[in-house]
């Protein structure tokens, strides 16, 4: 019984295959990833941000330093290029219509989805169909990958400033991992097989947050959401990737999956304002739906991209 290669024959499986399964488990059975630690710190959103440093590290210990320069350019424009996309838009969603927003889909939802990135599922993609250059994206995507942007968008108006604690916290770990795999080729060879090891962990992290059934009660909102995220943020990015940075644009589709931490940007918001409170447990199902869709769908999304690029390679 071959379980990882079949897991492994879905494009991004290592992650999303954990994650689905763990929010099966949790929909079913909410209390088992509760009922103590370990199994609580390693399994459920409380060890979240363990793993996404020790994936931080490991991947920065894989980086070249000569390559470097190419990684920022290209994940440096993804990342402008999000947040950019996310502040027109998210401006343009509020002003229009307002924190309640249209079809059910209020402003919490709109610009937590629109602002989302997973690196985890990036990275698992990366590993399959990417160069070490769009490997060593993962560290630079974890920046808007944080609640921090959401947050300072809905919160902007107010006031708010860049928390550039956060982003020295992000960073950190993967400029550790890249001094230390740039000192010592050994080390470099020691964590290279980290980031498979800890992917399927990222996965049920994510996973064990998610109701499936609440995910699915708000489907024909989340379905919108999708669609809305695709169209305004997708579409842009592979366009992008394509004519500025003259890529083929499956690391750009990579980068447009909605992570299962964008879940917690509700009740942020409400803890900074009052006022989206009303909004946000439909928004956490409405994100949640999204997260689940867009898992599945983006991995066949870059597969395809990626496989153009290998037909015409062939074809030369």
């Amino acid at each position: 019984m071959n379980i990882l290669r079949s897991v492994q024959k879905i494009p991004g499986g290592l992650l999303i295959v954990p994650m689905l399964l763990a929010a099966a488990v949790n929909t079913v059975f909410p209390q088992l990833f509760g009922i103590g630690d370990p199994t609580t710190a390693l399994f459920t959103s409380r060890g979240t941000m363990v793993l996404i440093g020790l994936i931080l590290f490991v991947s920065g210990t894989q980086l070249d330093l000569r390559l470097l320069p190419a990684t920022l350019k290209r994940a440096g424009v993804h990342v402008l290029a999000r947040i950019l996309i996310a502040w027109m838009f998210g401006w343009a969603f509020v002003y229009g219509f307002g924190i309640e927003g249209f079809a059910g889909i209020s402003a919490i939802a709109f610009i937590a989805v629109l602002t989302s990135c997973n690196p985890g599922l990036y990275l698992a993609l990366m590993n399959s169909y990417g160069d070490e250059m769009d490997q060593g994206a993962f560290g630079i995507l974890n920046l808007i990958a944080v609640p921090v942007i959401p947050v300072m968008i809905l919160n902007s108006a107010s006031g708010a400033e860049i928390d550039y604690l956060s982003v020295a916290a992000t960073l950190l770990p993967f400029a550790v991992g890249i001094l230390l795999g740039n000192l010592d080729a050994n080390l470099q060879r020691m964590f290279a097989p980290g980031t498979v090891i800890l992917l399927p962990f990222l996965g049920i992290s994510f996973g064990s947050s998610i109701n499936l059934s609440l995910a699915f009660r708000s489907s024909l909102s989340g379905l919108l959401l999708t669609l809305l995220f695709f169209l305004l943020c997708l579409l842009p990015l592979v366009m992008i990737d394509r004519h500025l940075l003259k890529r083929p644009g499956y690391a750009a589709a990579a980068t447009c999956s909605v992570a299962g931490l964008s879940m917690v940007v509700p009740g942020i918001a409400a803890g900074f304002n009052p006022a989206y409170a009303p909004y946000a447990d439909t928004a956490i199902a409405q994100i949640a739906f999204t997260v689940i869709l867009t898992s599945i769908t983006i991995p066949y999304v870059v597969k395809r991209l990626a496989g153009k690029v290998n037909s015409a390679e062939a074809g030369h």
